[in-house]
């Protein structure tokens, strides 16, 4: 079997339960900063999802950055060096600049070990769904595909992995720049939970607002049952914003309309957190297509 590499970034959110068990899988550090402190797992560790998400309920904030083209070449070369070529399956590049650092790093790699490379899959993807998209890389691999067979084959899966989320406090969603102040003031007034999806470009897009928080699970679930015909679903992921009882909930949901599926929920890290919050909850499955849609 060709000898390679799969690694992600901290957005994929791979569930802990599985990443312990898998063989030549790595992910790169990404930093934040909350409250005016650094976290990049280096110099200073990362906080515990509790107490991450605690201070934003205090109302700290915290703001990210796109791994540079040097973190990445760091990265890269500590697969390289040892003989192995990779496959890294990133961030979607209509939220963030890491896609162009990959791309760059693999070129100016490209010299320093010209019998090995790195292929970089833009994943359209955020959250637990680039994880999952990393996950069926991961299976690929193990059926004995080759580095260029299973980019190929992500270059298509990338377009069926199915994202719906909500959250718990819209005032992250203004500060992202995804809805209006006004909007925000009022929806938290009014109790109002937002239900966003992810488009076939990779961007957010809000479909629908729901009146309280069991109607909003409903809903991602809905949208997971009304996209999913065709599709066999064995496994979904499910992210949380420190938001564990729900995330429960929302487990159970989904495997009462799909028997026999194997739902793994995973922490969503402090970098995709920065943007959702606490309580922000995402559901991840296989589906037709990603188009957004509203009922």
């Amino acid at each position: 079997m060709e000898k390679y590499i799969i690694t992600t970034d901290m957005t994929a959110d791979y569930p802990a339960v599985l990443k312990d068990s898998e063989k030549d899988f790595h992910i790169i550090d990404m930093a934040y900063v909350l409250d005016g402190v650094l976290y990049d797992g280096k110099t200073n560790p990362y906080l515990s999802t509790k107490n991450f998400y605690s201070a934003l309920a205090e109302g700290k904030t915290s703001s990210t950055s796109m791994v540079t083209v040097e973190e990445a070449k760091e990265f890269f070369s500590a697969f390289l060096s040892k003989g192995y070529d990779v496959l890294h399956v990133g961030f979607t590049s209509a939220l963030s600049g890491c896609h162009e650092s990959y791309i760059s790093a693999a070129k100016e790699l490209e010299s320093l070990y010209p019998n090995n490379k790195v292929v970089v899959v833009d994943s359209l993807c955020a959250a637990s769904g680039e994880g999952l998209l990393a996950y069926y890389a991961l299976r690929k691999r193990d059926e004995g595909a080759t580095i260029d067979e299973n980019a190929e084959y992500l270059t298509d899966l990338r377009h069926h992995i199915g994202h719906v989320f909500t959250v718990d406090d819209m005032n992250h969603l203004y500060r992202g720049g995804r809805v209006s102040k006004g909007t925000a003031v009022v929806g938290q007034a009014l109790k109002m939970k937002p239900v966003l999806m992810v488009s076939d470009e990779g961007k957010l897009v809000p479909t629908n607002t729901m009146m309280g928080r069991k109607l909003a699970l409903r809903t991602l679930v809905d949208k997971m049952v009304a996209k999913t015909k065709g599709y066999d679903n064995k496994v979904a992921f499910i992210g949380s914003c420190d938001a564990d009882d729900d995330a429960e909930v929302l487990k159970k949901m989904v495997e009462e309309k799909f028997p026999g599926i194997k739902v793994y929920v995973g922490d969503i890290s402090a970098i995709v957190g920065s943007h959702l919050g606490k309580g922000g909850l995402t559901l991840h499955y296989l589906c037709e297509d990603k188009i957004p849609f509203r009922f």
